[in-house]
């Protein structure tokens, strides 16, 4: 798989396009909450977007006006730092360890290039690439951030019939906090109108796809690949296909935001309500796999993210399409 090209500091922006005393550029959160009290005293509706990840089995959920107005949420997990991202314009996230060789960094939302968000640390006075956790401009260049996990986003619905716990991480919105979050939804929903902004950071762009569609991004040590979400929808939400000579299995759930990708073998795969059926009596329900006989197996996943195609495209240079 490619790398990412050399970092080109004329077209980058350096600088928090935001008023960082109006609109902080971090939010660092310990305490936690219920996702089903949130719901139940009004905080949240069922069809509240929420930013989630999974960590030892607990899901980890951020609504999404917050995310949207700070774009770096750090915090802790037991003995774990971690440091959550969000890019408004490529429309997705990513989890690192914020710790390296074994200082702890502070990042905040600082700038853009190649259209998606830089973060940058205190401590070193260093930009990192938000995807991949690529120091790519200041005294940290050669590092890399640990991956800790990839985000997803949900509905507060799906996190609430899922098996696993679920934890809500929040903070109260300040009344400029609230409007903003209300401008980068528009933004996020229809990026052409702020396309000029975006495209002003891009060096050479991968042209295969349209700029701004949707799509399932999948990637690995050796490979990556981007399935567009019009070629799932033809396929009645499901896609059987392969990945780095493994079977993949690519659902989206009637009610889901976005689809998700497994290692799955199987040459069948038909909904029948809010059940994927798969070969051998085996089927997927609440993104958990069942045997025939009702028992519970773990889904091996891929990395992935729901993501726009330049920023998969710039991020991961030649990553493949499959055939249409």
């Amino acid at each position: 798989m490619e790398v990412l090209k050399s970092f080109d500091q004329g077209r980058a922006m350096l600088e928090d396009y935001l008023d960082s005393s109006l609109y902080p550029a971090r939010l660092m959160v310990s305490e936690t909450h219920s996702v089903q009290d949130a719901l139940t005293n009004g905080q949240l509706a069922l069809d509240s977007r929420l930013l989630v990840f999974e960590h030892a089995q607990i899901l980890y959920a951020f609504p999404m006006t917050v995310v949207l107005s700070y774009n770096v949420i750090q915090g802790q997990i037991g003995d774990q730092q971690w440091m959550m991202t969000f890019c408004n314009a490529c429309n997705t996230g990513m989890v690192f360890n914020p710790v390296v060789e074994g200082k702890m960094l502070h990042f905040q939302r600082r700038g853009s290039y190649d259209g998606l968000l830089l973060i940058w640390d205190e401590e070193t006075n260093s930009y990192w690439q938000h995807v991949t956790g690529q120091c790519l401009y200041g005294a940290s260049v050669g590092k890399n951030l640990s991956v800790i996990t990839t985000t997803r986003q949900m509905a507060v619905a799906e996190v609430l019939a899922r098996t696993n716990a679920s934890v809500l991480l929040t903070s109260a919105l300040s009344p400029e906090q609230e409007k903003l979050s209300r401008m980068m939804e528009k933004m996020r929903a229809n990026p052409d109108k702020v396309e000029a902004g975006i495209a002003s950071t891009i060096g050479q762009e991968d042209t295969r796809r349209p700029r701004f569609e949707l799509g399932l991004g999948v990637w690995n040590l050796t490979g990556s690949i981007f399935f567009p979400l019009t070629m799932l929808y033809v396929d009645d939400r499901v896609l059987i296909t392969e990945f780095d000579e493994r079977p993949l299995l690519i659902y989206q759930e009637q009610d889901a935001v976005a689809p998700v990708a497994a290692y799955v073998e199987t040459r069948r795969a038909v909904w029948e309500g809010d059940i994927l059926r798969l070969d051998k009596g085996a089927y997927i329900q609440n993104d958990t796999l069942f045997e025939a006989n009702g028992q519970l197996r773990s889904l091996d996943r891929p990395m992935q993210l729901l993501m726009r195609w330049y920023g998969f495209a710039l991020t991961f240079p030649g990553c493949n399409l499959p055939r249409f």
